[in-house]
């Protein structure tokens, strides 16, 4: 189990019990923890946790110019799908009628979301809205355009497919990651350029 931890933590995923159950709880145990710790010292990375715990992964302990314009680029990205993502949980909080933002392990049904969506003009208009944000081409049906943002989510780490047959989507971790990024970037006008000032959640493998 290290060796698929490690390959994990090291390929820039995050690692959490939605995704990765067995590595989640690999990394748990406070002895097998201190052995990944003393690998990835040697390498000049960390494991780090997000805040409430939802997550682990990796980032520098030390950063030369060339990683440090690697995380500016990241954040730029960040930045540029920022939108995006967060209007994408926001709507579907409105749909589901949820007043807190989406924790890990929290369950999205697809049917059920095109149904209530579909009921609400406001939201059929705002789930275009996304889909034209996220240049996400569809063939111009609800289903359609929400399959696309839920595919975009997967394929971005925030969401995993935890019943095919059914179409049942699970919030990672990562979602957690999110919030800290969007904490930083609220406080951080300039972090494009202030990069000395970056914290854990801005110094990703």
């Amino acid at each position: 189990m290290f060796e698929q931890a490690m390959t994990l933590l090291l390929s820039g995923q995050f690692v959490c019990a939605v995704s990765q159950p067995d590595a989640y709880r690999f990394l748990q145990d406070e002895a097998n923890r201190k052995e990944v710790e003393v690998f990835l010292a040697r390498l000049g990375r960390q494991l780090v946790s997000t805040k409430h715990g939802g997550a682990w992964y990796v980032a520098f302990t030390r950063l030369d110019p060339e990683q440090r314009k690697g995380i500016r680029e990241e954040y730029a990205e960040i930045k540029h799908n920022l939108r995006l993502v967060v209007g994408f949980f926001v709507h579907v909080m409105q749909a589901l009628g949820r007043e807190e933002f989406l924790a890990p392990g929290s369950v999205i049904e697809t049917h059920r979301l095109i149904a209530t969506i579909d009921e609400n003009p406001s939201l059929r208009n705002e789930l275009q809205t996304l889909v034209n944000l996220g240049k996400a081409s569809s063939d111009g049906t609800l289903r359609s355009a929400l399959e696309r943002l839920l595919k975009k989510m997967r394929d971005e780490g925030y969401l995993v497919l935890a019943n095919p047959e059914r179409e049942i989507y699970s919030v990672t971790g990562k979602v957690e990651y999110l919030q800290e990024v969007v904490d930083f970037l609220m406080v951080h006008e300039s972090v494009q350029e202030d990069v000395e000032e970056t914290p854990e959640t801005g110094s990703l493998l």
